[in-house]
Parts: structure tokens; C-alpha cells; sequence
């Protein structure tokens, strides 16, 4: 007699990175922050306030791999929100 113990199905958590693209990086910058949208939203702002004549230094914190992030505000080309599920 085989009987077979199907093992307990992994708990998925999602996260949402922020996605920053760079005018002079191909790929983006993944950047996790405990309020994603509020991240995004505030990078929007940065990008339509920007001026080529005033550069500011943007500077961000993550709780990922990408742990500082510090750029001029000239030089973000995009910002997006990437949702991705992950088993815990």
C-alpha cells in the first residue's frame, strides 16, 4: 500500500518593487520600500518637476539587494510598479 502525504502548499506573499529606469542604465533599478505606491507616486513628481538647468540628487532606501539608490532627478527616465508573488 502507497500512500502519499501531499506536503502543505507554500503561503505566497506578494511584494512590489519599484521599478526606476535611468536614461543612461538599459535595464531598471528594483527597489523594494515598504510603501511602494507612495514611492511611486513621489518618483512621478520628481520626474515631471525636473529641470536640466537645476539637477537635484534624489536619494532612496531599500530593504532589498539595492540597498541606497542616490541619482539626479535629470537623469530618471520612467518609474513603474512590478507586482511578483513569492512563496515563504
Amino acid at each position: 500500500m502507497n500512500q502519499y502525504t501531499p506536503s502543505p502548499a507554500p503561503q505566497v506573499k506578494t511584494r512590489k518593487p519599484v521599478l526606476i529606469f535611468l536614461k543612461i542604465v538599459g535595464p531598471p533599478l528594483v527597489l523594494y520600500v515598504e510603501n511602494s505606491e507612495a514611492v511611486y507616486q513621489e518618483i512621478k513628481q520628481i520626474i515631471a518637476g525636473a529641470n536640466e538647468q537645476s539637477p537635484k540628487l534624489i536619494e532612496k532606501t531599500g530593504k532589498g539587494p539595492l540597498k541606497k539608490l542616490a541619482v539626479l532627478d535629470t537623469q530618471i527616465a520612467g518609474v513603474a510598479l512590478q507586482e511578483e508573488n513569492v512563496a515563504i
